[in-house]
């Protein structure tokens, strides 16, 4: 009889060899077996992404392996989803996220959903060259507490500090952890300079620096 901790591990060699098909199976053979769908997310699908996250941080590991890791483990965390009873799925935080409009790459943004889903964060992606407007309105739409925006392109950076001010001018600055990353390459003095509450151009990092907000602004542990 398979346990579930050799379903966990099976299911983490898989993410690490890229091997969906396999994941994915192992993934419906755990819930047969009556295991718990967030058991096997937390033990299996969050300490694989994190590897990977750890070893692309290290430089062994190139860009285009985490993205494939990424959407992986995102497609059978989405399954795994999708078998758990209504309710029973409850994130600890919702962040809408996107690239500021302009830009047109949403490169690394499904790396990010990947890895803050699997730690408690629900992700609504919008996707590519999203308006300040769309981002708003999905926050408030879906109660969502963290707005991500990135930018990969210098000349969208500015967009970043668009959404700041949008959200002051609507006096719900405050409402929202606001966050900002990308290949356009935020820096400390950037992110003090728009207001926002936190940068990062690495997903590990990004989620210790969300994680840190969530607790302080919040009272949101994760």
């Amino acid at each position: 009889m398979v346990t579930k901790e050799e379903i966990c591990n099976e299911m983490k060699e898989a993410i690490l060899a890229y091997d969906k098909a396999k994941c994915i199976e192992l993934a419906k053979q755990g819930i047969a077996e009556k295991f718990k769908a967030i058991d096997l997310i937390n033990d299996g699908l969050t300490p694989a992404i994190q590897a990977l996250g750890e070893k692309f941080g290290r430089g062994e590991l190139a860009l285009p392996y985490l993205m494939v890791g990424a959407e992986t483990m995102q497609e059978v965390l989405n399954y795994l989803l999708e078998t758990m009873p209504k309710g029973e799925y409850k994130p600890k935080a919702k962040m809408v996220l996107g690239s500021v409009k302009g830009d047109i790459h949403d490169l690394g943004i499904s790396i990010v959903e990947a890895v803050f889903q699997a730690n408690g964060i629900h992700v609504f992606n919008l996707g590519k060259d999203v308006p300040k407007e769309k981002f708003l309105a999905k926050a408030e739409e879906e109660g969502a507490d963290i707005i991500g925006c990135s930018a990969l392109l210098t000349g969208t950076l500015f967009e970043q500090k668009v959404m700041a001010n949008f959200l002051k001018k609507q006096g719900l600055r405050e409402k929202y952890i606001y966050l900002i990353g990308g290949g356009a390459c935020p820096s400390a003095q950037w992110c003090e300079q728009i207001e926002a509450d936190g940068w990062a151009t690495d997903v590990l990092d990004a989620l210790s620096v969300a994680k840190k907000v969530l607790a302080e602004k919040k009272g949101i542990e994760i």
